[in-house]
């Protein structure tokens, strides 16, 4: 089934390709100059060079509040994170624990050219779903501020938060996770991660 899938996929490429070189209007582009487009936005871009300074060991301190008021519990973890693909994206894994228990997610970041937006995907050891973001980098103030959704799973319903990275040095960074304020009404900051370079 899969071979089969797979010579159908080339056979529709080759007669689109076919298509367009026989089928080329003038005010259209060509068919070499899609491809050169197609190439320009598969290379990557400063924004790639950005997170690809994110890879490497880090020793992590993590703060989660249950309570927006309350203190937060304080925990330690460790995250790995390469440059995968020619250096289009990062990919993280992080190991700790997570209220009393071990916990584990592996995320994945890039910047696509064609939304012109730093976009991800995170996923973990404390549930079966996959949370998306997408923003933009504040050259400016450093961070990195993202905008995310992810299907609530005691109400079914999506919710939506805010992902914030504040890059201090090539060494050290703080992550934020803001989402939906238990007590009604706006976000409240729900985890605070500081990533110290192991070298």
């Amino acid at each position: 089934m899969t071979m089969r899938i797979l010579m159908l996929l080339f056979a529709c490429a080759a007669l689109s390709g076919a298509a367009l070189a026989q089928g080329e209007k003038p005010g259209e582009p060509s068919h070499e100059e899609m491809m050169k487009v197609f190439e320009e936005m598969a290379r990557p871009g400063p924004e790639h060079a950005m997170l690809g300074e994110t890879a490497g060991r880090w020793n992590c301190q993590v703060k989660s509040w249950h309570d927006p008021k309350g203190d937060p519990e304080v925990s330690e973890g460790t995250d790995e994170s390469e440059a995968i693909f020619g250096g289009r994206y990062i990919r993280s894994h992080f190991k700790g624990a997570m209220m009393g228990q071990p916990y584990e997610g592996l995320g994945v970041m890039g910047f696509d050219k064609g939304k012109k937006k730093f976009v991800g995907t995170w996923f973990d050891s404390m549930g079966t779903g996959i949370l998306t973001y997408e923003g933009d980098y504040d050259a400016g103030k450093k961070e990195l501020i993202c905008r995310g959704s992810y299907t609530n799973p005691m109400t079914g319903t999506e919710d939506h938060c805010r992902l914030v990275t504040r890059f201090e040095n090539p060494d050290r960074h703080v992550f934020e996770f803001w989402g939906p304020n238990p007590e009604g009404g706006g976000e409240s900051r729900w985890m605070e991660i500081t990533y110290n370079r192991i070298k």
